[in-house]
């Protein structure tokens, strides 16, 4: 039995190494460590000072997440393990004795719900990191009839707890150092990229981003974060990133588009937040890409793409790209100053080149190839 049960150790331990490098799951260690210890719930809890960045839960389905939050779970002020637990020294491990859980359902009725619905009466915890506004806490939890953990198992616990906590930096110390290459990366982007987290902290950008930054005409930093020129457009940009974070843990997922408007309402900033791929992270606070143009930029792009597919003269070209812009026959005259019956002869022709026969088709092959 010794044997067999150091073989179950020896395979948890190496199941949250193996998540830490990345060729393993997180909740699948998690898993393995709630059997080992006669839990039916293995839980891995980023707290920070305002919100909950991750809470991985075995065997619970994926609303029980939401349902935390939603009835208020993760204040200390309603729930006694976030209160204590979160204060305990690193590695102290605490059992259902030292909290108040049947008090705390009975003063917080939909905190109280939850526990019963999934059936966590009783937990052992321990706070494995506190480091940076954020504490990363352990736990294993089991139901009202199996009552609180024993003595035995609890020491299988506590013996487990360390490496947990080793594999946890570990995979801190990866992600820190990939985002130390995102900004290395940075450095060759001749486009506006910034990489931010949901909060609008910029951990890294790229000289096009710092100038862009610089000139001050739609973005700025305040306190190293992201911030409009309005209140309502900051409030739009991070409502863009925590979308895009938010579309990562869910899937692939389309860039979200936004617009900021500068001290020129008419030479509006493009702006497309996209996730930054990782099924598991810790570092929540930097998921996103932030890729700026202004509208100028598009129709040069655009301008460039059909002279090089299709050879268009540089007059032609130009047309084409305040064509994709949305730019009419009469507009284009305007901004151009040639007449209209000339940026029509142009638009013939660049028809024929391209084989489209409206406006609507060069644009749908065009943006394509962007």
């Amino acid at each position: 039995m010794t044997v067999v049960l150091g073989d179950q150790f020896s395979c948890v331990v190496e199941r949250f190494q193996d998540a830490a490098l990345g060729s393993g799951s997180w909740t699948d260690a998690l898993g393995g460590l709630s059997d080992l210890t006669g839990a039916h719930v293995g839980q891995l809890i980023g707290l920070g000072a305002a919100a909950v960045p991750f809470n991985w839960m075995t065997r619970t389905p994926p609303e029980v997440m939401t349902q935390f939050q939603a009835a208020d779970g993760h204040l200390p002020t309603v729930n006694s393990r976030i209160r204590i637990g979160g204060r305990a020294p690193e590695l102290t491990v605490m059992d259902e004795s030292a909290f108040t859980t049947a008090e705390d359902c009975r003063r917080n009725p939909e905190y109280g719900e939850w526990v019963r619905r999934y059936d966590l009466a009783n937990i052992c915890l321990s706070p494995l990191l506190h480091q940076d506004g954020l504490t990363i806490g352990l736990a294993v939890l089991r139901g009202k009839a199996a009552g609180n953990i024993t003595l035995p198992e609890k020491r299988l616990y506590a013996a487990v707890a360390p490496h947990v906590r080793a594999a946890v930096r570990t995979q801190m110390a990866i992600e820190q150092q990939g985002f130390a290459l995102l900004a290395d990366v940075m450095e060759a982007v001749s486009i506006a990229a910034f990489v931010c987290g949901s909060d609008g902290r910029v951990h890294a950008l790229s000289p096009a981003a710092e100038r862009l930054v610089a000139e001050g005409r739609w973005l700025g930093l305040r306190n190293g974060r992201l911030a409009a020129r309005s209140d309502a457009e900051t409030a739009r940009v991070l409502n863009g990133l925590a979308q895009a974070i938010a579309a990562r843990r869910g899937g692939h997922a389309p860039p979200c588009p936004m617009v900021v408007l500068g001290d020129d309402e008419h030479d509006p900033l493009l702006l497309e937040a996209s996730p930054i791929p990782g099924e598991h992270a810790f570092r929540f606070d930097a998921a996103a890409l932030l890729i700026a143009r202004s509208p100028r930029d598009a129709e040069v792009r655009s301008r460039d793409t059909a002279r090089a597919l299709y050879g268009l003269t540089g007059a032609e070209a130009a047309v084409a790209g305040k064509l994709v812009a949305g730019l009419g026959p009469q507009a284009v005259a305007e901004q151009t100053g040639v007449s209209v019956g000339t940026v029509r002869s142009h638009i013939r022709r660049i028809f024929e080149k391209a084989r489209v026969n409206s406006q609507l088709e060069l644009v749908a092959a065009i943006s394509a190839r962007l």
